[in-house]
């Protein structure tokens, strides 16, 4: 299955650029980046689980040019932890079961912003630290990208679990 693996991924980085690469501002940001939505579902399905095949699929997608084996490891790593600490904390402040029960619109937009912010913060802090020099400019078109994508992908999960309850309650 997709969801399982770090290929899925991979096909959704390749899809990501096919669709919105005129959007791309650079190697680190973009301003529709669907794949911080895939990270976030991936959470709220696998858990801790998913945090191995993100931090995978982040190092297979991470950019040949401009980087070093130890800063594609740190991304990776921080692209993989960063849904994971966003999903976990805001399932525990807006008491969101793990069977998704809670999850609603209300939910969805905070865990979707929470989660846009704490990805751009750590990955500029990193970048501060490493001298990759980012600009203010670049963290907010991150946050955007981020937030876009997030968007994107939880309004189809959001609609699929919809249709899925739907389905069960017609089947009963």
């Amino acid at each position: 299955m997709c969801w399982r693996s770090s290929h899925c991924l991979d096909i959704f980085f390749k899809l990501n650029i096919i669709v919105f690469s005129f959007l791309e501002k650079s190697q680190f940001v973009k301003l529709v980046f669907i794949l911080a939505g895939v990270r976030l579902v991936s959470m709220l399905l696998f858990n801790a689980l998913g945090v191995i095949g993100l931090f995978v699929g982040a190092l297979i997608t991470s950019p040949i040019v401009g980087t070093n084996l130890t800063e594609a490891l740190i991304i990776s790593l921080i692209s993989a932890l960063n849904p994971y600490f966003s999903v976990l904390i805001t399932k525990r402040l807006l008491h969101v079961d793990n069977l998704l029960k809670k999850l609603h619109a209300k939910e969805l937009i905070l865990i979707a912003l929470f989660s846009a912010l704490f990805n751009c913060l750590s990955h500029h802090f990193y970048f501060g630290l490493s001298n990759l020099h980012m600009s203010w400019e670049s963290f907010e078109n991150m946050f955007i990208g981020d937030l876009l994508g997030i968007t994107l992908i939880l309004f189809i999960f959001s609609l699929s679990l919809k249709l899925m309850r739907k389905s069960k309650l017609t089947s009963a």
